[in-house]
């Protein structure tokens, strides 16, 4: 099956980009959470970028019978860390669980803000977006041989690629046909990542889980995605 991904994305605020290792220690990481679930339990940092999403975001999700569902995340990395999973990929793919391959053919287009806060002014780790269309041969997923690895391998032949990297305080609104991702760690330091996705699940647990412990990738020179 063939799939053409085209970029759509705005940097809607721009907020403080830096905060001290201690503010980012103070921080609490969550899951699958509602915005009730982070007034509840998250940091100041979190609360505040929760309260500038606009109001028309969350009638977007109304219109769609979505939910908003937050993920914040603080890492502190090394020079070449991953903080998430590395490769191109989409955000509001539609799933049969949390844990199933997407399923492009069943995905509304849904919308997506992430922002990026780190312990230092020059950028720990930020997203970079794909600023150009993309067309993949997709074959039928598996767990060898999974729909972003595909998507991952196949962009990663083009050469000369158009791309968007965003900087820390910025909130990017990006929709789900917009592929992006995770950029190694440039120096030491703290980072903080928060993202509400428009999503076709209940929230986990009471409105979410925190998060104890947060995973790093590292990649292995010619292992692929």
């Amino acid at each position: 099956m063939l799939y053409t991904f085209a970029p759509n994305y705005e940097v809607i605020r721009e907020v403080q980009p830096f905060a001290t290792i201690k503010d980012l220690e103070r921080e609490v990481g969550v899951y699958s959470a509602t915005p009730d679930f982070v007034r509840r339990h998250c940091g100041d940092i979190g609360k505040y970028l929760l309260s500038i999403v606009p109001e028309t975001y969350y009638a977007k999700c109304e219109e769609l019978k979505l939910l908003p569902n937050i993920d914040i995340r603080i890492h502190r990395l090394y020079p070449g860390d991953l903080p998430a999973y590395p490769g191109w990929h989409c955000d509001g793919e539609f799933r049969e669980t949390y844990f199933s391959q997407p399923d492009l053919e069943r995905v509304k287009v849904s919308n997506h803000l992430a922002c990026t806060i780190s312990s230092s002014p020059l950028g720990i780790s930020n997203t970079q977006y794909l600023d150009q269309p993309f067309s993949a041969m997709i074959k039928e997923p598996s767990r060898d041989n999974t729909l972003w690895g595909q998507i991952h391998n196949q962009l990663e032949q083009v050469q000369a690629k158009k791309v968007f990297d965003s900087r820390d305080g910025q909130m990017v609104l990006f929709d789900s046909w917009t592929l992006h991702r995770a950029m190694p760690a440039k120096i030491r330091g703290w980072r903080m990542f928060f993202r509400m996705s428009m999503w076709h699940k209940p929230n986990l647990g009471d409105g979410g889980m925190v998060t104890k412990q947060e995973q790093v990738y590292k990649l292995v020179e010619g292992s692929g995605w």
